[in-house]
């Protein structure tokens, strides 16, 4: 089963750590209720079981990256794009999947203390200041979803506290859900209660099976997520690493839009409620304003038309988009440049840092 698991996970661009490997044995035992020795304390098989695991399966392996270019290891590259548009055309192919039943689903931080607009002021002044809530605000989560015939699923907002009250979705969006986590983040617990909320709304089966296309955050790897999505027709594809601004429907034509009425927004709450803080409880208030403005049928066609998946179009990119953003990259990978001490950084150690980061986003 779980060979099974990560070739199929590699498949859809999902390739797990060995770390996620060993938190997935453990989420199986316990599934299947095999006696194991496995830590209760981490939640993962050891390290020793990994490596008799990948004895025990030799056609599965730990793939060490390739000494390349860091254009290559991090960028928007043909290679990557490629292989994400191959991938897409099978599935499209396969359940003959129309506008209504492609998504994409991603989060977002908004925060209590926005961001304020331009303002008139007098020449030559050194300062200009703007009232907001505050110094520092805390940071809310949201998860909007909508697919390519402009279709949108009510969106989840994440909180940064221990219990949930539904006192904080006041004001937000029609039929949006609130959830609760200490880091006011994503975790894999939440990202399955959302797509349980997703399956109310979007009504995917295993005979009118839907894709959902996401980026390759840890949280949207995990057991009960993939077993929750294949036994209710989702087919998860994820975004290859540092492709979602040219990608992701979301990113496109979305959450820019979404940001910026958000903060004007906010600021008018400001005027119209003079001496008071926007606090976690009208947070949803603000975004449901915002959010009723931007979300419109429109940007969900538009969004994945632009990143050419649907109408599919893997020829959306061409080679100058693609050697454009090489360019810049190359510029990168030569470290600070010639006569520094940063300059001798050498590319494998420029790309083990990068497939890190890649792993934590």
């Amino acid at each position: 089963m779980l060979v099974k698991h990560i070739k199929e996970m590699q498949r859809l661009l999902f390739g797990l750590t060995p770390k996620e490997v060993r938190r997935i044995a453990f989420q199986l035992a316990e599934q299947n209720k095999l006696q194991h020795p496995f830590s209760q304390k981490t939640q993962m098989a050891g390290e020793d079981w990994f490596l008799s695991f990948c004895k025990r399966h030799p056609e599965i392996s730990v793939r060490r990256p390739e000494a390349t270019s860091m254009s290559r290891a991090i960028g928007f590259s043909k290679e990557a794009v490629n292989q994400f548009y191959d991938i897409l055309k099978v599935e499209l192919q396969k359940h003959d999947i129309d506008a209504s039943r492609i998504w994409n689903v991603d989060e977002s931080g908004l925060t209590s203390v926005h961001k304020p607009p331009k303002i008139m002021a007098v020449k030559g002044m050194k300062q200009v200041g703007k009232l907001t809530s505050g110094e520092r605000g805390k940071t809310i989560t949201v998860i909007c979803c909508f697919n390519a015939a402009g279709t949108y699923i009510p969106p989840a907002l994440i909180f940064p506290r221990k219990n949930m009250n539904d006192r904080l979705l006041k004001g937000a969006p029609p039929n949006s859900i609130g959830f609760a986590s200490e880091t006011g983040w994503i975790n894999e617990d939440l990202f399955v209660a959302w797509l349980s909320h997703f399956i109310k709304f979007a009504k995917p089966s295993l005979t009118e099976k839907h894709i959902v296309i996401l980026d390759g955050h840890s949280s949207h790897k995990s057991l009960q997520a993939v077993n929750l999505a294949r036994e209710n027709g989702i087919i998860l594809i994820s975004l290859p690493p540092h492709t979602t601004h040219r990608l992701q429907p979301l990113d496109i034509v979305f959450y820019g839009p979404l940001k910026t009425a958000y903060n004007q927004d906010a600021d008018n709450w400001m005027v119209s409620h003079a001496g008071k803080r926007i606090t976690d409880y009208e947070v949803a208030e603000v975004f449901g304003c915002s959010y009723s403005r931007v979300a419109n049928v429109d940007k969900g066609r538009s969004g994945f038309e632009h990143a050419g998946i649907f109408p599919y179009n893997a020829n959306k990119f061409t080679e100058k988009d693609y050697a454009t953003l090489s360019r810049k990259q190359d510029a990168v990978s030569d470290c600070t440049g010639p006569g520094t001490q940063q300059s001798s950084c050498s590319s494998e150690q420029q790309v083990s840092f990068f497939v890190k980061s890649s792993a934590r986003q």
